[in-house]
């Protein structure tokens, strides 16, 4: 995906490794409840949304091991427009199918299991995915997924 903010060129490819560890290290703690739109995830991001739109976009002839992430979410901040900003959020999930990445991982540690005899560990199913489940005064679980 190409976006030009603020007179500049932006891309949105699926996520890198280093990108996975800046998003969960500046989600540490947000609650996405499940089945979020766009619109949704953006007021639940709250302050956080310019960290994260930074992190996502690559800036056109800079590698993303280079780029100025303090810097970049200033900028970004007041230069994207809020339909833009949707449209990057939204582009997000069709970048990167986080349920079938889930559904890799999840198949990878049961075959693992069965070569190696470990006990059964927890793994949560691609339909759970980010669900942290917490009682409330009610005893009825939590609809919302936790980053944490």
């Amino acid at each position: 995906m190409q976006y030009e903010i603020g007179g500049k060129i932006y891309f949105q490819k699926p996520l890198v490794l280093g990108q996975v560890r800046q998003l969960m290290n500046l989600l540490q703690g947000v609650a996405i409840p499940r089945e979020s739109n766009a619109a949704e995830l953006i007021i639940v991001l709250g302050d956080r949304l310019p960290a994260a739109v930074a992190i996502v976009l690559h800036p056109e002839g800079i590698k993303l091991k280079d780029k100025a992430l303090d810097a970049l979410t200033r900028e970004i901040e007041f230069e994207i427009s809020p339909e833009d900003t949707i449209k990057v959020v939204e582009d997000f999930f069709g970048c990167n199918p986080i349920s079938l990445v889930l559904e890799k991982v999840n198949k990878a540690i049961g075959q693992m299991k069965e070569r190696t005899g470990l006990p059964n560990l927890p793994v949560s199913s691609a339909k759970e995915t980010l669900q942290k489940e917490t009682t409330s005064s009610g005893d009825t679980p939590s609809e919302n997924a936790s980053l944490t």
